[in-house]
């Protein structure tokens, strides 16, 4: 578990630095506001990653890990997606500050990164000798 809260710290510093990124970019089209919208992506994009990291974290076995890290493609998917629908069909003062396509970028970068993220945590399972597999990863 405290392996998964390191990596949950990474991603955010990692989504930290794709959010100043894209924020200045979206700036020069959308406004400084663009700023704020980027740091809500990102923000939404950190909780999501988190939440499949600790999943996939307190799994106990590498079966367990590789069923969790499915259940976190639910979660990591379905709050994002959402908040796309939600941003284009309701008139949000976001919209206008280039959240939609702002959170398209935060997801993928945190996807990329998220997943190797995973596939350690599952990998570490597999090393434990306590991780009820027989066979130790060398």
């Amino acid at each position: 578990m405290a392996k998964a809260i390191k990596y949950i710290a990474i991603l955010g510093l990692f989504l930290a630095a794709v959010c100043l990124a894209a924020g200045a970019v979206a700036a020069r089209r959308f406004g400084t506001e663009a700023l704020a919208a980027s740091a809500v992506a990102a923000a939404m994009i950190w909780l999501v990653g988190g939440a499949s990291l600790l999943l996939v974290g307190a799994a106990r076995n590498r079966h367990a890990r590789v069923n969790a890290a499915l259940l976190g493609l639910l979660v990591r998917m379905s709050l994002p997606l959402a908040a796309v629908v939600y941003f284009s069909r309701w008139d949000h003062p976001l919209t206008q500050h280039g959240i939609v396509p702002l959170i398209v970028v935060h997801y993928l970068a945190g996807l990329a990164l998220e997943t190797a993220l995973a596939v350690r945590l599952v990998a570490a399972a597999e090393a434990t000798p306590h991780s009820g597999n027989s066979v130790a990863v060398q």
